[in-house]
């Protein structure tokens, strides 16, 4: 086994990167993407229609939904979360969902 070409592969790939941020203590990771479209419904009218880059929208939502920086890494492609605050999400999520649905 190469070891040098190995551990060159897995940190072109971001497993080195990946790994470095959970043993930090930031296990839960969503690419941009799938938490612009999960929790965009938390802040509301923040972001407009159309394109915008994956990081720029992710970093524009948590800042408007005053998370604090130690909650929270951005990374390459992906969100990083510690332990709770995606469950945490979630319930503001459902709390949102239900108000809009009784209001209809």
């Amino acid at each position: 086994v190469d070891v040098p070409l190995v551990l060159d592969q897995l940190k072109c790939n971001g497993v080195l990167e990946g790994i470095r941020i959970c043993r930090q203590g930031f296990p839960s990771r969503v690419p941009f993407q799938e938490f612009r479209q999960r929790y965009e419904i938390l802040t509301p009218d923040l972001i407009a229609k159309g394109y915008m880059d994956g990081r720029k929208a992710a970093e524009l939502m948590v800042k408007h939904l005053e998370l604090s920086p130690e909650l929270y890494r951005i990374g390459q492609s992906k969100i990083f979360f510690k332990a709770g605050v995606l469950a945490q999400l979630e319930e503001d999520r459902d709390l949102r969902l239900t108000a809009i649905m009784t209001n209809f």
